[in-house]
């Protein structure tokens, strides 16, 4: 057996079907199926179940498959930590980030770190933090930069900065009186937040819960400018991160300090564990931690 047939059996196993696996691996399907008949053969097993309408691995295919997925994890960061030595300061490194972090604080960083490391190529992935994480955990991103807390064992957390979420009301809103409010206050608001993508959405919610109501959302949004505008026009409240609101020049808006613990903006690097990390992207990671706060 070698990597390039334990590449295929791995494609296969993971797409579940012969067809699709073929069209990833640019290959014909007979000539994919014969791959990994050959493959049984020199084994002396049975890879996959093929006598229910649905293909299934044996029991041994879902051993390979668990470590075949290691050890070409394992060859690929051999391969990058060659290219490191080969290449030293040239690179690319890949970057999952939501969009509320990077309307705060990405745009000069990006711009200082490409003048710092011109022979690195930079590649900024935006999504929900949610959508970060898979993407990480699944090898499609080098890096993601989420909102604490953790949500996965299989990600290593590099703490990176600290800020505030805060309660934004238009100023003739009643709560604009006050400078700090606990969630129990909200109980009868009306809520537009940052849509389920984002982890703030589900902090909001569970908090909320916490003090003993559902919270009533009337519109939910991927875009943080959009439910300011809302709030301007004294639609509803919203909870959002404090830097973002910078961007954002109101004088209808009041932004209300909220007493709550997880009411706080932790931003971490995320890195899947055990996977090898290119010069690239530890001078990536090096440069947001030193320069972050800066923003």
């Amino acid at each position: 057996m070698d990597t390039r047939q334990l590449a295929y059996f791995v494609q296969v196993a993971k797409d579940n079907s012969f067809t699709v696996a073929a069209k990833n691996l640019h290959l014909s399907q007979p000539a994919l199926s014969k791959m990994i008949k050959k493959l049984e053969e020199e084994l002396g097993v049975q890879l996959f179940d093929r006598s229910e309408h649905k293909m299934a691995l044996t029991d041994v295919g879902e051993k390979l498959f668990e470590e075949g997925q290691k050890l070409l994890l394992e060859m690929d960061s051999i391969t990058e930590a060659i290219q490191d030595t080969k290449n030293l300061r040239t690179g690319n490194v890949s970057v999952g980030i939501p969009p509320v972090i990077g309307t705060s604080y990405f745009p000069p960083l990006i711009a200082n770190f490409r003048k710092k490391y011109p022979g690195i190529n930079l590649s900024i992935i935006e999504n929900g933090a949610v959508t970060v994480y898979e993407m990480v955990e699944k090898g499609f991103v080098d890096l993601g930069l989420v909102i604490l807390p953790k949500l996965s064992d299989q990600i290593e957390y590099i703490p990176v900065t600290v800020d505030e979420i805060v309660l934004i009301v238009h100023n003739d809103h009643p709560l604009a009186e006050k400078e700090t409010v606990v969630f129990e206050d909200l109980k009868d608001e009306t809520f537009a937040l940052l849509d389920d993508t984002f982890l703030l959405h589900h902090h909001v919610i569970k908090a909320c819960r916490e003090a003993g109501f559902e919270p009533n959302i009337y519109f939910k949004s991927s875009q943080w400018d959009f439910l300011t505008e809302l709030v301007c026009l004294n639609q509803g409240i919203s909870i959002l991160p404090r830097p973002i609101l910078a961007r954002f020049n109101s004088k209808n808006i009041k932004q209300i300090r909220i007493d709550h613990p997880e009411m706080k903006w932790r931003i971490a690097v995320i890195v899947k564990k055990q996977r090898y990390i290119s010069f690239a992207a530890r001078k990536f990671i090096e440069y947001i931690k030193e320069n972050i706060a800066k923003q």
